[in-house]
């Protein structure tokens, strides 16, 4: 068989792939490696598979024109010369995922300057923590009977705890190793059947805040998470900081055992936060078939007056989860959901103090402003979604994508909020 005729069939097998995985669903399941069943030779070959990860990233962004994936030597600055070091652990397929991964970040910028967005350089890595694993059988196995996992260029196979997660019908991909301040896990993307979900025909609107994070249109139970620092967080970072002062600032022979302790401390309070994230973000999936969230700028609220309220919460990966749903829309950050009134639609302005809603034209009042605020991003999200079908229909020929009976189904799901004068 020639090269264009093996080119050929392997876009072909690409295309089949492409194809098939369109009706199943995207999983990815955490296995975490056993540390105790890996000899000494063993983590010092992980050590270097990372290690050569970053020399031949760093190398590839210095040189783009003359390093390639095919290089098994590649220059290395140490203090204020260059070393040859030789890549002896990384597969030949990793290494072309190294370099696919530089030309994938370099996209991405161009693509956010395109969009008018202040862009940099690429930086160099000090260190790297996750190498891709791009396809199954060959950078990468799994044996499931005995929790084994073998990665292309390693010689010892990773004892591994978590592969009961994966289903017997699953269509296995490629894969992430990834080093954590906790170990050594593998991120392995499945693809499986999907399963159809019977929705009930529930609407609701969500409103972001600080005092309550999640506020509903319909009147459930406000939603608050509250993951503050642990006291292991505060004492190994008394610990670093009281070491540093006491060495003049300058790092001692266990400055890395500290940092790592810290990390550690700090990973277990992010894994509380996303599996509360996860939780709640499954709950509001399964119980709504259209749910309306405004596109809040959590971000700026991190660096302005409520900093530390922001970082104990969740509200971030929360939002970002619910924004990947298919039956979430996402209404405008720059519209008035506090001030509208849905009444008459003017604007009325309302201290931070003041929790209820008084509309000064026409009198509206609501007890609480932040269900007011959710029940007008539920009204702004149906409007548009109704305005969007309506144009749609108008433009396609043959096409309806929200019919007249739709939009009526739609608007009798909005709560009624009440008035009172």
């Amino acid at each position: 068989m020639d090269r264009s005729e093996k080119n050929n069939r392997i876009k072909e097998t690409l295309k089949a792939t492409k194809e098939r995985r369109k009706y199943m669903t995207c999983r990815v399941y955490e296995v975490k490696v056993d540390r105790s069943k890996l000899s000494k030779a063993g983590r010092e070959e992980v050590n270097l598979l990372f290690r050569e990860a970053k020399w031949l990233r760093n190398a590839y962004i210095a040189d783009m024109k003359n390093v390639t994936w095919k290089d098994k030597t590649v220059k290395v600055k140490v203090k204020d010369q260059f070393e040859d070091r030789e890549i002896t652990v990384l597969g030949s397929q990793i290494r072309q995922s190294v370099i696919q991964g530089v030309k994938d970040s370099l996209k991405a910028l161009h693509a956010s300057k395109e969009k008018g967005n202040k862009v940099g350089q690429l930086k160099f890595k000090s260190v790297c923590n996750c190498v891709d694993l791009k396809q199954f059988h060959v950078t990468y196995d799994i044996d499931m009977e005995r929790s084994r996992i073998r990665v292309q260029g390693l010689r010892q196979k990773f004892k591994v705890r978590g592969l009961q997660q994966i289903p017997e019908n699953a269509e296995i991909a490629n894969a992430k190793f990834i080093r954590k301040p906790s170990g050594l896990y593998f991120h392995i993307t499945c693809y499986v059947p999907k399963e159809e979900k019977i929705l009930p025909h529930r609407s609701v609107g969500i409103d972001f805040g600080i005092k309550d994070n999640l506020v509903f249109s319909d009147g459930t139970e406000p939603v608050n998470i509250r993951v503050p620092e642990s006291k292991g967080t505060k004492l190994a970072s008394e610990r670093m900081n009281k070491a540093l002062k006491k060495n003049g600032g300058k790092k001692g022979k266990n400055h890395f055992k500290r940092v790592q302790d810290l990390r550690r401390s700090y990973e277990k309070t992010d894994n509380r936060k996303k599996d509360l994230a996860n939780k709640t973000v499954h709950d509001i999936v399964n119980s709504y078939d259209f749910i309306a969230v405004q596109d809040e700028l959590i971000q700026c609220w991190h660096k302005g007056l409520f900093g530390k309220q922001v970082q104990h919460s969740a509200m971030g990966v929360i939002k970002r989860k619910l924004k990947n749903s298919s039956n979430v829309y996402m209404v405008d950050a720059g519209f008035p959901s506090t001030q509208i009134c849905p009444v008459c639609g003017r604007l009325t302005k309302h201290p931070l103090g003041e929790r209820s809603y008084n509309c000064r034209y026409c009198g509206y009042h609501h007890d609480s402003r932040d269900v007011k605020a959710a029940g007008s991003i539920l009204n702004e999200a149906m409007r548009i979604y109704s305005l969007s079908g309506r144009e749609s229909s108008e433009s396609c020929e043959g096409q309806v994508l929200c019919s007249e009976a739709e939009k009526t189904l739609l608007w009798s799901k909005i709560p009624p909020m009440g008035i009172s004068s």
